[in-house]
């Protein structure tokens, strides 16, 4: 067996995801020379020049042997190198390699032996900076997420001293995307409870509204446009009243308005967020046309969706936890959820996927600011226009140029192109300004009409058509009764224990005796307990999963070390994970108690 074969053999026993682009060996820039004694390389360059990299490590950004952390270590030229700087990390840090020029892994591949790296946790990256939207996800699941507060960049010796503007792309695009992943894991316990609230007050519309597992692929091959309100929107507005009764119009709730001013009726209105603020621009007050849908999370403003009555799709939020712990409640399936995203324009994209749509096209998604304005003519930003970010970004945009874009529009832009890179189906860029969108085609949105909107389809009839939810109330009241039972008893069940912590912080003695402190430990210990029983709690992950994490991150943050100080300082992360568990049990069981629609259930299955 070759030693290329070897390695590759000893990188797949690790199970683990790498992300290796292909190389094609006509293209290398470099030869490898050879490797002296003391692990030298030397190579040479396409243009003649030799260079060297050695396994000199630099020792002002080695990682810290006492906290277990995430070390995005750039080039894999040495493994030496690497295999050096790992002596420096805790056993259980997470080093994600990555190469910029992947003729250096083909190199090491070829000539190094990967059993140096055997007693490292690693995964190799060749990606492009622009290609690293799956890494990321991984990174950010439960496996390593808790490793992003201890973040490391180290730079190995040939991007220190040939290439280091290599290594600056990729550090922005991570540095912005661990930033950014606050962004969805979670609200303020407070805002989570407003969203439970709204749940249980619209949960009761369901037995009177399409059943949303019934109404999957009913559209199947019907184009769909997905028409956000970006000020590209303005020049395509005649191209939309072509659409009408040929294709399904999915508008988000900012532009329904100026759509109808223009004559356009959408068949379905798209609303995602939970905030007041929605009800009072967007449906207060409205008339909306009876043939028109709302869709919506039931996390929406209950009012809204009172307006709208049978006229509502509430789908369950793909992905999130509280909506796993309805489904489990309410009978329902996983066919009873979509993808949602963080928008409107995204959620409308998750019901036209549900509904088997195709294409799929997104008009007036620009994402970035344009010439005059964020939003198009006609909007209630006309009067209440938003200012541009200061920190505005910059990003490809649809013609190659590059346009200015916000953090919260990045997001969006990086949302959708995580969803679209995991589809087979067709997605048609046809805003025609704004921001470029991986994962898209571009065309100009006449030539889309043009080419796919010949047949008629009445969305609204083949909609009132569809059955109903069939929800059997009684079996609800029952779960709900011993979900509410089994929290209480969990909630006390943690304050005791909560009082003992209290109980030893209040006489803790730095002069206590190693027989004392194993007796807390002892105490301790038991919080291991109440902490795996959060991950079993559906609703109370779901309510809890920012706070939590910033928590679980402060236990990483102490070093593994054994010492009374950091037992100490362990304590006081305890006590404050206990608090959050046992105020917020007490909070989600009397939200509960308030909003849960007991009347229901005067028939079974109404």
């Amino acid at each position: 067996m070759s030693r290329f074969d070897k390695n590759i053999e000893m990188i797949n026993r690790r199970n683990i995801q790498d992300f290796i682009t292909e190389m094609d060996d006509r293209k290398a820039p470099f030869n490898y020379v050879g490797t002296d004694m003391d692990g030298v390389k030397v190579f040479c360059g396409n243009d003649g020049k030799p260079f060297i990299i050695e396994p000199k490590v630099d020792e002002e950004h080695l990682p810290n042997p006492y906290l277990k952390q995430m070390i995005f270590f750039f080039g894999i030229g040495s493994l030496l190198e690497i295999h050096n700087v790992a002596k420096s990390a805790h056993r259980d840090s997470l080093f994600v390699i990555i190469e910029p020029n992947p003729y250096f892994l083909q190199n090491a591949l070829n000539h190094e032996d990967f059993k140096l790296l055997n007693e490292i946790n690693y995964i190799i990256v060749t990606q492009k900076a622009d290609d690293l939207t799956e890494l990321l996800q991984l990174l950010f699941t439960t496996k390593f997420f808790n490793l992003i507060r201890n973040v490391i960049f180290y730079i190995n010796y040939y991007y220190r001293n040939y290439d280091s503007s290599s290594v600056k792309t990729y550090v922005l695009r991570i540095s912005a995307a661990i930033k950014n992943r606050f962004f969805s894991i979670g609200n303020s316990v407070h805002d989570s409870l407003i969203g439970l609230v709204n749940n249980l007050k619209n949960i009761k519309h369901l037995s009177h509204t399409p059943d949303v597992a019934g109404i999957k692929n009913a559209f199947d091959g019907v184009p769909a446009f997905i028409v956000a309100a970006g000020p590209s929107l303005d020049k395509n507005i005649e191209q939309l009243k072509r659409i009408q009764g040929k294709g399904i119009i999915l508008a988000v709730d900012t532009i329904v308005q100026k759509l109808l001013d223009n004559g356009i009726i959408p068949d379905f209105i798209c609303t995602v967020e939970r905030g007041e603020i929605v009800w009072e621009y967007f449906y207060r007050g409205k008339e909306y046309p009876s043939n028109l849908y709302l869709v919506s999370s039931l996390v929406a403003d209950s009012r809204i969706v009172e307006a709208f009555k049978n006229r509502s799709i509430l789908p369950m939020r793909q992905g999130v936890r509280e909506y796993f712990w309805l489904r489990d409640l309410l009978g329902l399936t996983q066919e009873h959820f979509i993808w949602m995203g963080a928008s409107s324009a995204h959620i409308a994209v998750g019901l036209a996927l549900h509904l088997g749509a195709s294409p799929i096209v997104l008009v007036g998604q620009d994402l970035a600011y344009g010439k005059n304005g964020t939003h198009a003519n006609g909007t209630i930003y006309d009067e209440n226009p938003i200012k541009r970010d200061e920190n505005s970004i910059l990003i490809p945009g649809y013609s190659d140029e590059y346009v200015q874009s916000s953090e919260i529009w990045v997001e969006f832009k990086v949302l959708f192109e995580a969803m679209f890179v995991k589809m087979d189906r067709l997605i048609i860029n046809s805003t025609e300004g704004g921001a470029k969108i991986i994962g898209t085609i571009q065309r100009p949105l006449s030539e889309v009409v043009s080419e796919y909107c010949h047949k008629e389809c009445n969305v609204f009839k083949i909609m009132q058509s569809s059955l109903k939810h069939s929800i059997d109330w009684i079996s609800v009241e029952d779960r709900i009764c011993k979900y509410i039972e089994k929290s209480e008893k969990y909630r006390k069940k943690i304050k005791k224990h909560l009082d003992n912590l209290n109980e030893i912080r209040r006489d803790w003695d730095d002069s206590m005796t190693e027989k004392e402190v194993q007796g807390i430990y002892k105490i301790m210990k038991n919080t291991d307990e109440f902490y795996r029983a959060i991950a079993k709690d559906e609703l109370l992950y779901h309510n809890i999963q920012g706070p939590l994490a910033i928590i679980v991150q402060k236990f990483q943050a102490i070093e593994d070390v054994d010492s009374l100080s950091n037992l100490k300082d362990n304590l006081e992360v305890q006590i404050e994970l206990c608090r959050l568990v046992e105020n917020s049990m007490w909070l989600i069981i009397q939200v509960i108690k308030e909003n849960y629609p007991w009347s229901i259930p005067a028939k079974k299955g109404s």
